[in-house]
């Protein structure tokens, strides 16, 4: 799924700017002063097209809420002019993101003859929401058991970015006890062995409802296979490994994950297992 969606994507992170004026006061009189510009911004992000949690009338007018809390009109003789609303589009794999800013210039009305003239304020910027952002990161406990009657345990980590909140990588430390398979002089031999894993996985996380999350996870392995036998003949001490993963499950809430994944070996030993596990999150 995720190779699919990649080769499909066009444009990383494009922002598409749609601008529209419009004029709300007619000033015919010199009994006015801008006194500064403001914005105001309003964003939902939408997976495969469904989400966001408003419509695009409401969405806009909440930017449009948000510009004129910071106009502050409320008890003073001022209007917003020139109201302009920019869109923005950001697409990343499956969500699409957009976003709507409002800004006008404030004037505050006043009599040239008696009145003194408005002074002038700061104006009011919304943040650049493309400026990177800082890397979050998470940690956690992770215990299951193995197709062939074994057990891991392990420490995780999950990185992610709070602007692309779909995407995520991970890894964890793992300390795995199973049955390998090994293939001597056209004999199968089950071995007990003990592995310490280091997996680095690539993932997605979709919201289910407001508080769930479905994931899938994928990406290379690597680690030391010690053998456990006590045959001299076949007892070849520790040996390296690489492989591959795919994990898919669901996180309900910020701490617990269940899923169920299975492990490829690549190499000359039959060190393949599916897992189930459970995982808790800090």
């Amino acid at each position: 799924m995720i190779f699919v969606t990649t080769s499909c994507k066009v444009h990383d992170g494009l922002t598409r700017n749609e601008n529209q004026h419009q004029t709300q006061i007619v000033l015919s009189e010199k009994n006015y002063r801008i006194i500064k510009y403001v914005e105001g911004d309003a964003t939902a992000r939408y997976y495969f097209g469904i989400g966001g949690g408003s419509s695009k009338r409401g969405l806009l007018a909440r930017a449009r809420q948000n510009m004129l809390r910071n106009a502050g009109l409320i008890g003073t003789s001022r209007a917003v002019i020139n109201e302009t609303v920019e869109t923005q589009y950001r697409q990343v794999f499956f969500m699409t993101e957009v976003r709507y800013i409002v800004s006008a210039y404030v004037v505050e009305f006043y009599n040239p003859e008696t009145g003194t003239t408005p002074a002038t304020e700061e104006s009011v910027y919304v943040l650049d929401e493309m400026q990177p952002s800082p890397t979050e990161t998470k940690k956690g406990i992770t215990a299951g058991v193995t197709s062939n009657s074994g057990f891991h345990v392990g420490y995780m980590w999950e990185f992610s970015k709070p602007n692309y909140n779909l995407l995520f990588w991970s890894t964890q430390i793992n300390l795995s006890n199973l049955n390998t398979v090994f293939d001597h002089e056209y004999t199968k031999i089950i071995e007990n062995n003990l592995a310490i894993e280091v997996p680095f996985l690539l993932g997605i996380k979709l919201p289910i409802g407001k508080k769930n999350q479905w994931f899938l996870k994928g990406g290379p392995t690597i680690g030391i296979l010690f053998n456990l036998n006590s045959f001299e003949t076949f007892n070849y001490g520790s040996v390296p490994f690489i492989g591959g993963e795919l994990y898919s499950g669901f996180q309900f809430g910020k701490h617990w994950q269940v899923g169920l994944g299975h492990r490829w070996n690549i190499g000359y030993y039959d060190y393949d297992y599916t897992k189930l596990s459970l995982n808790y999150l800090f």
